[in-house]
């Protein structure tokens, strides 16, 4: 069984009355949610998340940690459907877990909406997770860069979450645990405020779990704090590996979509939205910005059109 040091820290930042993130540092499952829908329902949903993984059952596989996800989903789902105050919440989730299964240690990780998993090996940064996000499916698409989203003014719209639609698409990961390599999990109230160099110095420099997760928050907020800000830090203090990991520790993958391809329409979430109840549908979860720019224009020609026609009538009485 692997081994792990924890620290954890959340903060409601310097602009938000309340604070709708949570977090669980419960050994050996590690979560942090994002919520959204307004004070309580963005609060109820992340809480949502956290308690039902923190009750979950043994997660042997990548497909349990899935199933667990999945559940969740459905009591945000089902809770908001029974109290109209919080209809239309909803959360993301990024997930760490050991995974008690035979043979040697593995690590298993689940992904929905823009909170991140990230390790450090040897000083260097990786991002396991991808995000939902829409600047996200922009970069894969080769319309923006790494930098313009960084600053794009919305690059808080999410593609997935938590609470949309009775299923929810998640990402997830097996991984090798190997002892000496350092993990965070982080809402977007952290990489939105500090870049990835200064993250990751903050991690190699502070030998505790716990004062780089304190030191990170205390950043964010230093920087701006405009959003709620969560970390969980994961230090692999021992484990049984098996054979040589590999360098990215990857050994196998779940995508629900083809990160690969380019997303032309991305459904969209604005996660500062008060309320994502409209965001409801019967497909991918919500309704996206190219699609409701499309039914306007469409609106737009229609109008023009009766406006002509009524124009070469009268011209030709």
């Amino acid at each position: 069984m692997t081994v792990f040091a924890v620290g954890a820290s959340t903060h409601a930042g310097k602009v938000r009355p309340t604070n709708q993130d949570n977090l669980l540092a419960n050994d050996p499952m590690f979560v942090v949610a994002d919520g959204m829908g307004g004070h309580r329902g963005g609060e109820t949903a992340s809480a949502i998340v956290a308690d039902a993984l923190a009750a979950a059952a043994t997660v042997a596989t990548v497909d349990d940690l899935i199933e667990e996800v999945q559940k969740a989903n459905s009591q945000i789902v089902d809770r908001g459907e029974l109290e109209r105050e919080l209809r239309g919440m909803g959360t993301t989730v990024t997930v760490l877990t050991d995974l008690h299964g035979p043979g040697p240690d593995r690590l298993g990780v689940a992904n929905v909406g823009d909170s991140r998993l990230y390790r450090v090996t040897d000083g260097v940064l990786c991002q396991h997770t991808t995000d939902h996000s829409l600047v996200e499916s922009l970069v894969r698409d080769g319309r923006l860069t790494r930098a313009e989203a960084a600053v794009h003014p919305q690059r808080n719209i999410i593609t997935r979450a938590l609470g949309i639609d009775e299923r929810v698409l998640v990402d997830a990961w097996e991984l090798v645990p190997v002892k000496g390599d350092r993990y965070l999990l982080c809402s977007d109230g952290l990489f939105n405020e500090v870049d990835e160099d200064e993250i990751c110095g903050v991690l190699t420099s502070f030998g505790s779990a716990q004062e780089a997760a304190d030191e990170l928050v205390d950043r964010a907020v230093g920087a701006g704090g405009r959003d709620n800000i969560s970390v969980v830090v994961v230090d692999i203090v021992d484990a049984e590996i098996g054979d040589a990991p590999p360098s990215d520790r990857v050994t196998a993958t779940h995508l629900a979509l083809d990160h690969s391809a380019p997303i032309v329409e991305p459904p969209s979430i604005d996660t500062h939205d008060s309320d994502v109840s409209e965001l409801r549908s019967g497909g991918f979860g919500a309704e996206s910005i190219s699609a409701k720019t499309t039914g306007r224009l469409v609106l737009l020609v229609v109008a023009v059109f009766v406006v002509l026609a009524v124009l070469l009538a009268a011209l030709a009485a």
